[in-house]
């Protein structure tokens, strides 16, 4: 039984990140319904509000969907931070989860600082130059087991996007109306060679930040790159077409074939 990760190749490591996305995708659509009711009635005046707002549903829908947990603390500008372990066909694995909110107006990409980047990136900028931005997420945390001998925690790395409009005098008194949850998982470092080999093959794109005030890098993950990489590493729940209030259950997928694959799913109320 394999406990240290790094003994996984890169299709265990991914099995890895897509169980890990797949329980969050579940927990997310479990609590849809009443993430909806809440965000689109809660007063929140600012953009960065709304945010907070998004990242305190992310961490109700998350909070009853935990395995096995370990008692240590992960630091790190990520709002959601567990250590746990994590049973899988290759072993029982430590793992770093880690889960950051988003809310946006738009639904194409996400910022990300750099200490929250996962992988090292690399892209091109619009003017031909390259530009590149090391990982600032450690690939694991070192814990000591009781015998000394060191337990590698992998760490996973899973945003959740919130994608709304702003109401204005809406009858049902909604200030704004969420419209699709996007659930990300960008790859871990080691698998760098897989999905970011160049500056011209990547899903990243240049953020905005300000140097000169000191600001920390930001960089941007594009939704239809990182999907055309891999479709299931992009996960959309959709208020649309829905008849019961919650979002519809369709996990994205990839068959035998290399075809996109749209499967609902079963799942329970809260």
């Amino acid at each position: 039984m394999h406990q240290d990760y790094r003994l996984l190749t890169d299709d265990e490591h991914e099995a890895i990140e897509k169980q890990t996305l797949r329980m969050i995708v579940q927990a997310l659509q479990q609590y849809s319904k009443e993430a909806k009711e809440i965000f689109e009635v809660t007063p929140a005046p600012s953009k960065s509000e709304v945010i907070v707002l998004a990242e305190d549903l992310t961490q109700y829908a998350l909070e009853v969907a935990e395995v096995y947990p370990i008692n240590k603390r992960y630091a790190g500008f990520i709002d959601y931070k567990r250590v746990r372990w994590l049973p899988t066909p290759a072993g029982l694995f430590p793992q770093v989860l880690l889960v950051d909110a988003k809310a946006s107006t738009e639904n194409g990409r996400d910022t990300l600082q750099q200490s929250q980047l996962p992988m090292d990136a690399e892209y091109r900028k619009a003017d031909g130059t390259v530009e590149q931005l090391r990982a600032g997420v450690f690939p694991h945390m070192v814990m000591a087991s009781v015998t000394g001998q060191p337990l590698a925690a992998v760490t996973t790395s899973i945003f959740v996007h919130f994608y709304y409009r702003d109401l204005v005098d809406d009858p049902a008194g909604r200030i704004r109306e969420l419209l699709d949850i996007y659930v990300l998982a960008v790859p871990h470092n080691r698998l760098k060679a897989r999905y970011n080999p160049n500056p011209d093959a990547t899903f990243f794109g240049a953020g905005k930040h300000s140097p000169a005030r000191g600001e920390e890098p930001r960089i941007r993950v594009y939704f239809t790159r990182l999907r055309a990489a891999c479709p299931w590493r992009l996960q959309q729940l959709t208020f649309a077409g829905s008849v019961n209030g919650y979002t519809l259950p369709l996990w994205r997928d990839i068959d035998a074939a290399g075809n996109e694959t749209r499967d609902p799913f079963l799942y329970l109320s809260r």
